[in-house]
């Protein structure tokens, strides 16, 4: 059992069984009475009767014993056994070995005695009559320790297991959840601030607990809270510093293309140069400021798009850039009208870089293959490059912003490390999932899953 409500479950679950046996051990199997306390003896009525013929035997002799027992069932006659003053057994039967310590402890003075008969309690009784005719018997009260443990667990001890064991398992699966409730409360929590969902708080969740795991919930959402606000004013400072950024970069343009009106060729590499740098640096810029600063800059989805109508008429757009490196389409449409909410072009902006990012780091000559598929109420975009592919290690990293592979982190391959970072921020708002794994045979493939709209069903 690997889960910690599980082990708790069971182990508690054990402990309160073997409990629960223990004590019926003690109290119902080991400890039956001595062979002297009549709690062990079976058979009242027949002890009774046995006293009355004892009785009749003082008045009426031994004949009067030896007429009754034998008109009795075998099964009682089985448990009494009387020896004449001869010392022979009065219905000449063999009598136990382990009976004869009884018999022997009979005379005058005692007249009553108790022991054990083949492990069974057995009272024994000295009858004593004028002229010697005296009679001994010793009558088989109880069963053996063996056959009353037999019967005990026949008749009593599965019921007492069976009821046990569900009101132990009751009990036990009530405290299990309470004790791991929490913590896999806590559980959920870390791997959605893990996810990036720096707004979930724990301690609503476990309000009703003890102290120490208020405080440590307490703690937990102190401890995100703080990463959540550092995390907005990193964003909103890089944000801001962008802002402040496009003045000089504009003005910068406006002297570039005054320079360039001037017509002094001599200076054209140069400006060139300069033209590049400036427009690399209005597109870092713009990616900056279209991440999200926190989850309140989201709006509503209110708009629809269909996916395959979306996706050709992107691959269309790219094709002249595609045909620069001798790279084509292969597409593969889902036979059926997918429809998504959106929110403006924010998802066609997702989905460009995705197909610019293949296209760029496809080699000369090869393709970029997408594939759209339904599934249920989501549907399917994959984009696979025809490039090197990314490491291993380094397929999550990918969508961190400004993260760039060893192999792309060079400007003459383009691209500054945003593209994935705002497609993945994009899908998630989107509600959908995105994932970059090494396709066989091919390059880098990014797997896009977005929920559909109902009214396609």
């Amino acid at each position: 059992m690997s889960s910690l409500f599980g082990r708790m479950f069971f182990g508690a679950w054990l402990t309160a069984v073997i409990m629960v046996l223990a004590a019926v051990y003690i109290t119902h199997i080991r400890e039956f009475g001595d062979p002297g306390q009549k709690d062990r003896w079976e058979g009242p009525e027949l002890f009774r009767e046995i006293t009355h013929n004892l009785r009749m035997t003082r008045r009426h002799g031994t004949e009067h014993f030896r007429h009754w027992l034998e008109r009795q069932p075998k099964d009682v006659r089985d448990r009494v056994f009387a020896i004449d003053r001869n010392g022979a057994e009065i219905l000449a039967r063999p009598i136990p070995r382990s009976m004869a310590p009884l018999f022997s402890a009979l005379n005058y003075r005692n007249r009553e005695a108790h022991g054990l008969v083949e492990k069974k309690p057995s009272v024994a009784f000295f009858v004593p009559r004028r002229g010697g005719d005296n009679l001994r018997v010793v009558f088989i009260a109880g069963k053996s320790k063996g056959e009353l443990l037999l019967r005990f667990v026949l008749r009593s001890f599965w019921p007492i297991l069976v009821l046990a064991t569900l009101a132990s398992g009751l009990a036990c699966y009530w405290l299990a959840r309470y004790l791991s409730k929490p913590l896999d409360n806590l559980r959920t929590a870390t791997r959605r601030v893990a996810a990036g969902d720096l707004s979930y708080r724990v301690t609503p969740t476990l309000r009703g607990h003890s102290r120490e795991l208020g405080e440590l919930a307490a703690d937990f959402d102190s401890m995100t809270a703080q990463v959540q606000e550092s995390m907005a004013e990193q964003r909103r400072l890089i944000k801001d510093v962008s802002h402040e950024l496009r003045s000089p970069l504009a003005r910068l343009q406006v002297a570039l293309g005054i320079a360039r009106q001037k017509n002094v060729q001599v200076l054209d590499p140069e400006l060139d140069k300069i033209g590049k740098a400036a427009d690399y640096l209005e597109d870092i810029i713009a990616d900056i400021l279209s991440l999200p600063v926190s989850g309140a800059d989201e709006r509503p989805l209110d708009d629809v798009v269909e996916i395959n109508s979306l996706l050709a008429a992107l691959t269309d757009e790219l094709k002249d850039e595609a045909r620069g490196k001798g790279v084509h389409f292969d597409i593969l449409n889902a036979n059926l009208e997918l429809l998504v909410a959106t929110r403006g072009s924010s998802l066609t902006a997702a989905l460009e870089n995705i197909l610019r990012n293949a296209i760029k780091y496809s080699i000369d000559g090869g393709q970029v293959a997408v594939a759209i598929e339904h599934a249920g109420n989501q549907c399917t975009i994959q984009v696979t490059d025809s490039g090197n592919g990314v490491p291993e290690s380094e397929l999550q990293a990918i969508f961190r912003p400004f993260y760039r592979t060893d192999e792309a982190r060079t400007r003459e391959s383009g691209g500054f490390g945003l593209g994935l970072a705002i497609a993945q921020r994009t899908v998630a708002q989107h509600n959908g999932s995105i994932e970059a794994f090494n396709a066989p045979g091919a390059g880098l493939a990014i797997r896009v899953t977005l929920p559909l709209l109902d009214s396609i069903f």
